[in-house]
C-alpha cells in the first residue's frame, strides 16, 4: 500500500511539473528577452518595451484574459532540446481596441540562444472580439520524412453576453532550410455561436474539428485528415416556468487537406474570422 502510494505521488509530482511548463516560462523570461531584443528596456516588474512595442511578463495570477497577452514558452517534445517561445509585441492600445504582432522563436532550451524566429505581422488584434489565450500545440504533426510541426492555437471569445461567440484557431509551422516557415496558416478547430435571451430561451452551436495526419504520398508529404463534428441545442422555458434543454445529435463530415509543395491551403469555410 504504501509503494503505491509513493508511486502515485511522484506521478501527481510529475504531472504537476508538465502542466507547469505547458504555458509559464518561469524565472527565463528576462533572459529571453534579452536574447531576442537585445535593445530591449525594463520599464516595469511585468513590462518590457522594444522597438517601441510592449512586452509583458507572464504573471501567476493573470493571462492573456485580461488582456496583457504574457509571453508563452513550451519544451518542443519531439525535440526537447528546443523551447518554443510566442512573444506578443503590442503596438497600440486603447479603451475598444489592443493591436500588435506576434513573434514565433525556437530556442536552445539550454543557452535560450535564438536559432529560428518568424514575426507574424498585426496578429494580436483584440476588439468586439479579443484573444483569450494564445498556446502551443506540441502533438506529433509529422508532415513528412523527418519533418514534424508544432501548432499555435489562438483562442478568441467575442464581447456580446446574449450572442456569445468563440473560437479557436490552430496553425501549423516547421523548420525547413534554417528558417521557420508557416505550413498551415489557420484552420478553426472550434467555434461555437448562439443567441438566447440571457435568462433562459435561445438556440447554440458548436462544431469541433480534429487533425490527423495520414500516410506519406508520393508528394513526400502526408495529407491532413480533418474530422468535424457540428451539435447544436435549444433553450426554452417549458409549461412549469422551468428552463428546460434538448440537443440534436452530432452531425460529421470530414475534410482532406493536401500539401501543395510549400504549404497545406484551407478552404475558405474552415478559415477563422
Amino acid at each position: 500500500m504504501m509503494r503505491r502510494l509513493l508511486i502515485t505521488c511522484a506521478f501527481l509530482l510529475l504531472a504537476e511539473a508538465a502542466l507547469a511548463a505547458e504555458g509559464g516560462c518561469g524565472t527565463e523570461t528576462a533572459a529571453i528577452i534579452a536574447q531576442a531584443y537585445p535593445t530591449a528596456e525594463k520599464t516595469s516588474e511585468t513590462e518590457f518595451v522594444a522597438d517601441g512595442a510592449t512586452i509583458f511578463v507572464p504573471e501567476e495570477e493573470k493571462g492573456s484574459g485580461d488582456g496583457r497577452h504574457p509571453v508563452v514558452c513550451r519544451i518542443w517534445p519531439s525535440y526537447p532540446e528546443r523551447l518554443l517561445v510566442a512573444i506578443p509585441l503590442i503596438t497600440q492600445v486603447s479603451e475598444t481596441q489592443t493591436t500588435g504582432d506576434l513573434e514565433l522563436l525556437v530556442l536552445d532550451a539550454s543557452t535560450l540562444k535564438v536559432q529560428q524566429r518568424l514575426r507574424l505581422k498585426e496578429r494580436i488584434v483584440d476588439d468586439a472580439i479579443a484573444i483569450k489565450s494564445i498556446t502551443f500545440d506540441t502533438a506529433r504533426y509529422q508532415l513528412a520524412d523527418r519533418q514534424i510541426a508544432f501548432g499555435l492555437r489562438l483562442a478568441k471569445e467575442g464581447a456580446s453576453r446574449v450572442n456569445p461567440i468563440e473560437e479557436v484557431s490552430l496553425s501549423l509551422y516547421t523548420i525547413g532550410s534554417g528558417q521557420l516557415k508557416p505550413v498551415l496558416d489557420g484552420i478553426v478547430v472550434i467555434s461555437g455561436s448562439g443567441e438566447w435571451d440571457g435568462s433562459c430561451a435561445g438556440t447554440f452551436t458548436r462544431t469541433t474539428r480534429t487533425l490527423a495526419m495520414g500516410k506519406i504520398g508520393a508528394s513526400g508529404y502526408a495529407d491532413i485528415v480533418v474530422t468535424e463534428k457540428t451539435s447544436s441545442s435549444t433553450a426554452a422555458v417549458d409549461k412549469k416556468g422551468d428552463c428546460g434543454e434538448r440537443s440534436r445529435n452530432d452531425v460529421t463530415a470530414r475534410t482532406r487537406l493536401s500539401h501543395d509543395g510549400k504549404r497545406y491551403p484551407v478552404p475558405e469555410a474552415l478559415r477563422p474570422f
